[in-house]
């Protein structure tokens, strides 16, 4: 992948002003992601499974992937 944008590239794009809001643990669950996909790096879960974090946290996981599937197709 050529030129590929960095993790605060991305974050910036994807809660840029004008965005509905959302929680800092969801934001952590996109940057987990992104830093899996572009850097390699393991981040470990940092909540309990069953609490609303952990819940925020891989919500944030799946839009997370869903930025890089998109950022992939237009290769």
């Amino acid at each position: 992948m050529l030129n590929t944008p960095t993790v605060d590239e991305l974050m910036q794009k994807a809660f840029a002003p004008g965005r509905d809001p959302r929680s800092s643990e969801y934001k952590q669950g996109v940057r987990a992601m992104l830093e899996r996909k572009i850097n390699g790096t393991t981040i470990p879960l940092p909540y309990d499974l069953g609490t609303a974090q952990a819940d925020a946290y891989m919500a944030g996981w799946d839009e997370g992937s869903r930025i890089w599937r998109a950022l992939k197709e237009d290769d």
